[in-house]
């Protein structure tokens, strides 16, 4: 069959639907979920012909799936039902496999078009795989970003020292005693012990050479 028969068996209404310009690729449903109309723009998307289309089931043809890989389209579909309750339905994406067997995301709108027999569905088909590629690149970016915060320490990890105990850290950093400490910052080499035994208890470290690696770790001190 080709595409004008397909059009004229058409209801009236849907035909003149089918017949207006449109960018997007269609296709029609009847009410028994044949496929009654598949033009060439929705061959060129699925990469499936017409005549190898027209009077299969839907849900055989275009096998849509919903993200997860849960099936979209099959009998009893809620598309389907919402048309027989007289509802309309609101666009949505879903995977579909083309010819060559490709995953494909596209985004559908329908319009539901009476007739003594039932609802026939009109599809109005367009690609959006860049959309749903450029979403699952920013999801990647995020759990990466989740990653690398995860793996780092936190802000709240890293200890609060006084200006005196840096000084004391970047001095024992650059493997000075207590008494050259003391010296450098004019203060007793008893107060410089306090600071240090205070530097260890912050970085929960055990000696002076695990404080400053642990420091460098937190980036208190240069590498």
């Amino acid at each position: 069959m080709v595409a004008e028969d397909a059009t004229n068996e058409l209801p009236a209404g849907v035909r003149k639907i089918v017949e207006a310009r449109t960018g997007d690729a269609v296709f029609v449903i009847a009410p028994d979920y044949r496929v009654v109309y598949w033009d060439e723009k929705a061959e060129e998307i699925t990469g499936l012909l017409s005549r190898d289309v027209l009077g299969r089931r839907c849900y055989e043809v275009v096998m849509g799936e919903r993200e997860g890989g849960a099936p979209f389209c099959t009998y009893g579909c809620s598309v389907m039902h919402l048309a027989q309750a007289g509802r309309p339905v609101s666009s949505y994406d879903m995977r579909i496999t083309t010819r060559s067997g490709q995953k494909r995301w596209v985004n559908v709108s329908n319009l539901s078009v009476d007739s003594e027999e039932g609802p026939y569905l009109v599809h109005l088909l367009r690609d959006s795989q860049g959309a749903h590629d450029a979403l699952e690149m920013a999801r990647g970016l995020i759990r990466l970003s989740s990653k690398k915060e995860a793996a780092g320490p936190g802000r709240r990890d890293i200890p609060t020292l006084t200006p005196r105990q840096l000084d004391v850290l970047q001095l024992i950093s650059r493997g000075k005693t207590v008494r050259e400490i003391s010296q450098e910052l004019y203060l007793s080499e008893a107060t410089v012990r306090n600071h240090v035994g205070a530097v260890l208890r912050a970085l929960d470290a055990h000696s002076q050479l695990e404080a400053v690696a642990r420091a460098r770790e937190l980036g208190l001190l240069p590498d």
